[in-house]
């Protein structure tokens, strides 16, 4: 059986300077590393253009300074804000390696017995991952592939944010107007979120006269309303 940890270990050749990263919306944590585990620096830089231009040089001064031969990024996965600073990497052609959320929290649990958590404690750990070749081979999509990947994860989004708001609103149906779904399958419908805004409790229904209740609704549905008798 193959040793897929000693197959990624070998990626890492000896003398490397790690910098592990982890990312925010505004400013990103670094914390770099020599292969013996020794913190080097610490120090955050700006989710930007510039603020990528200028981790590298921080990075490679650090790199200088400790005599490595050359600098691997390891970058925590949680979010998306870690992806702008990947394809700049990649675009640089520097070497990194993507690190699980659920592996920093695990190793997390297991060291911090006070379950301590900041932005270069997080960082220090992804740093010391690729040490121990429990990281993610990951190719970024480009082009057509990274457009698709990218509409696929936003419908998905709006389509579990549709079903969440489906159930709320069936939930809150349920205790105020239960006969509401028994004429209107799909309280989302048209001319169900009409009567909703207009009339939305039985009484409000209950205190008009069929002939005026409809010519509201039909006022505001502003299209073909079908009425039974």
């Amino acid at each position: 059986m193959k040793n897929s940890a000693a197959k990624k270990l070998k990626q890492i050749p000896p003398g490397y300077l790690i910098a592990g990263i982890d990312p925010h919306k505004k400013k990103h944590a670094v914390v770099t590393i020599t292969e013996d585990l020794m913190v080097r620096s610490r120090f955050k830089f700006t989710n930007s253009r510039t603020g990528f231009g200028q981790a590298l040089e921080n990075v490679r001064a650090e790199m200088t300074q400790t005599n490595c031969r050359s600098v691997m990024f390891a970058i925590e996965t949680g979010g998306h804000f870690w992806r702008n600073f990947a394809y700049f990497l990649e675009e640089q052609r520097l070497p990194f390696r993507l690190i699980s959320q659920l592996t920093l929290k695990r190793m997390r649990d297991g060291r911090d017995l006070n379950r301590r958590k900041n932005d270069f404690r997080d960082a220090e750990m992804a740093a010391g991952v690729p040490l121990t070749g429990d990281f993610t081979e990951t190719k970024l999509p480009q082009g057509v592939y990274a457009e698709l990947r990218s509409t696929y994860s936003a419908y998905f989004r709006l389509v579990k944010e549709r079903t969440r708001v489906i159930n709320l609103l069936k939930g809150l149906l349920d205790g105020l107007f239960p006969e509401f779904t028994e004429v209107f399958k799909n309280p989302c419908g048209r001319t169900a979120l009409v009567i909703l805004a207009t009339c939305p409790s039985p009484g409000d229904i209950t205190s008009m006269e069929e002939d005026v209740f409809v010519e509201i609704i039909r006022a505001v549905r502003r299209g073909r309303l079908m009425v039974r008798s």
